[in-house]
């Protein structure tokens, strides 16, 4: 009788010891954050390729913005005009994302908020306990300091995984 000899065993590693340990659940709450209409495609895209895979609850969110840009120190009203014509691009984004949704066959919910962008985005992710925010940069290259303000704040502050898409 012959002797059967056991495979070499390769002592692991503690990183090989961690990852098998961690346990990551699926995102079952993913938002994607829409603005400007290019990033806002490919953000899109990418929001209902992930909430298929995972079989995810994806909230698509415009966020009207309610204060001139680059105002941060005094609350200056927008003008209605202006007002007006950003309702209109937000209703037609949001509508425009709610059928491509329909037509992927994604679970999908459209919302448009409005005040600051960052605080409005952040507090809608603790509100639905969102686990997943897919949202865009300035297009600008480089680190974290080179993105949006919005993109940075949410990416530093909410308590979830944030993918920026460029």
């Amino acid at each position: 009788m012959s002797e059967t000899k056991e495979p070499h065993k390769v002592a692991k590693s503690p990183f090989e010891e961690y990852i098998k340990s961690c346990r990551i659940s699926p995102y079952k709450k993913i938002m994607a954050g829409l603005d400007s209409p290019l990033v806002s495609a490919i953000i899109l895209m990418r929001a209902l390729a992930l909430a298929k895979i995972f079989c995810s609850k994806l909230y698509i969110v415009h966020v009207l913005s309610t204060r001139l840009p680059y105002e941060t120190k005094s609350k200056i009203a927008i003008e209605p005009e202006y007002y007006d014509v950003q309702m209109e691009f937000s209703k037609e984004i949001l509508d425009h994302a709610e059928r491509v949704a329909i037509e992927a066959h994604v679970d999908a919910e459209t919302v448009m908020l409005e005040g600051d962008p960052a605080e409005e985005i952040l507090r809608f992710i603790k509100e639905k306990g969102i686990n997943l925010v897919i949202m865009g940069s300035k297009d600008k290259v480089g680190s974290l300091k080179n993105l949006g303000s919005v993109s940075t704040r949410v990416a530093t502050e909410a308590k979830c995984s944030v993918l920026i898409e460029r």
